[in-house]
């Protein structure tokens, strides 16, 4: 695994995309209930991490 490939693969950098996608995406109504609680879930691991201090 290269040093690029690594970085992309970064915790914080999946968390993100993964955020920009639920955003991102037409959800239905049904199905918007369940991205809304693993939104949340996903806001608070990338909180979590910015508090470890990954990025010093």
């Amino acid at each position: 695994m290269t040093d690029t490939d690594a970085r992309l693969w970064h915790p914080w950098l999946r968390i993100n995309r993964a955020l920009r996608v639920m955003l991102q995406t037409r959800w239905s109504t049904e199905a918007w209930a369940q991205v809304r609680l693993e939104f949340r879930r996903a806001f608070a691991l990338r909180s979590e991490i910015r508090r470890a201090g990954w990025f010093n």
